[in-house]
């Protein structure tokens, strides 16, 4: 029998979205005698560090971006962190004793990682005899920042070769990385009737469908981007995804557009209304970028958090699978110049097509299944 587990932390609904793809599909296997579990690594640790840790993610990401920006870029220099990666090993260690006991008295034979506190703890344990399973991490940014990296894990799941390159630049040896890509749902690769799904949702035919999504957290300047489309009221039609941002949903509810405007709250059907949308704009998270390509949804970027956001929206603008946008009022010129010339989408899908990776979660599912056989 094989044991597998896979530990997230919600700091941000990617993280968690990753590991559940991978955990349905090896649950969709069937393979005798491999037994999955899967949770968020900070359940097991103490009181105080459980709700700190995403609280001040979250309050950084929301009212301090340039204090997180400041932050990732500066630990991310090897000097730098070569410094407070002692530091952070030793108080690692000290809040994840409860997860360390865990994990030594299960003896799991594989555990895979969405984030890189659990990633780090476990590869700290393996190197200390500790533990015996193969450890995955699954780096769910484009570009891996130095806390992804940590001597004692087995293999890295990552997106593409500038992924790959980074790694081992930072020492990782090459028959480690497999650059297949960030695992998402198997429901992003399935072909859905669109007309269905179109009539499902309340949506007019032969309108440009854009989709507004900020995340999770539903941060962003969406109300002002809505209000300049007001002049596109006969060629548009919005969906606004708000995740868990009451305030957005309640005002926006309040208020008239010339143009149809669907709302929604925190969804579990985001595949769905991707496959009705011709046109995504939202911040580049790991989780979204992936599945948005797997949809072959350009998207249009705007105010990516800095650090691992701006590192995934320079990638999608160089392979030209998305635009950016620096100012929210600019945003009404291009998807007017979409509309007067198709081939700008048209363009932007063909170039996802050459950078998805949407069987990642197949991938490693077959991986893991071939490897418990051994």
């Amino acid at each position: 029998m094989s044991k597998v587990l896979i530990l997230y932390v919600e700091a941000g609904h990617g993280h968690k979205k990753v590991a559940e793809a991978v955990r349905d599909e090896l649950r969709s296997r069937n393979v005798p005698g491999l037994s999955v579990d899967i949770f968020d690594a900070l359940r097991k640790t103490n009181w105080l560090f459980r709700n700190f840790y995403p609280k001040a993610y979250y309050f950084l990401v929301i009212f301090a971006p340039w204090l997180w920006g400041f932050f990732y870029y500066v630990t991310n220099l090897p000097m730098i962190y070569g410094l407070i990666a002692p530091i952070r090993t030793l108080w690692n260690w000290i809040q994840s004793s409860n997860l360390r006991a865990y994990l030594e008295r299960e003896q799991f034979d594989f555990i895979l990682f969405t984030h890189f506190f659990p990633a780090e703890v476990s590869a700290t344990a393996k190197q200390k005899g500790r533990l015996r399973a193969t450890l995955i991490t699954i780096v769910t940014d484009v570009i891996p920042h130095a806390v992804w990296i940590n001597p004692g894990t087995d293999s890295y799941w990552v997106m593409a070769e500038e992924s790959r390159q980074r790694l081992l630049r930072s020492g990782v040896s090459e028959d480690q990385i497999y650059p297949n890509g960030i695992p998402i749902s198997r429901e992003f690769i399935t072909t859905n009737d669109r007309p269905a799904l179109e009539k499902k949702l309340g949506l007019q035919p032969n309108r440009l469908s854009i989709l507004f999504s900020s995340g999770s957290f539903g941060i962003g300047p969406t109300e002002q981007v809505l209000d300049s489309f007001r002049d596109l009221r006969d060629q548009i039609q919005v969906l606004v995804v708000c995740g868990n941002n009451r305030s957005l949903y309640g005002s926006l509810s309040g208020k008239q557009f010339p143009f149809p405007l669907i709302l929604f709250g925190f969804v579990d059907n985001m595949h769905e209304i991707m496959s009705v949308s011709d046109l995504l704009i939202a911040k580049p998270g790991g989780a979204t970028t992936c599945e948005s390509l797997a949809k072959k949804l350009p998207m249009i970027i705007l105010e990516p958090i800095p650090g691992q956001e701006s590192y995934n929206a320079e990638w999608l603008i160089k392979r030209r699978a998305a635009f950016g946008m620096d100012r929210p009022g600019t945003i009404k010129d291009l998807v007017q110049e979409m509309i007067q010339n198709p081939e700008l989408l048209a363009s932007a899908k063909k170039a996802i097509e050459e950078i998805a990776k949407p069987h990642a979660a197949s991938d490693l599912a077959d991986f893991i299944a071939e490897h418990s056989k051994k």
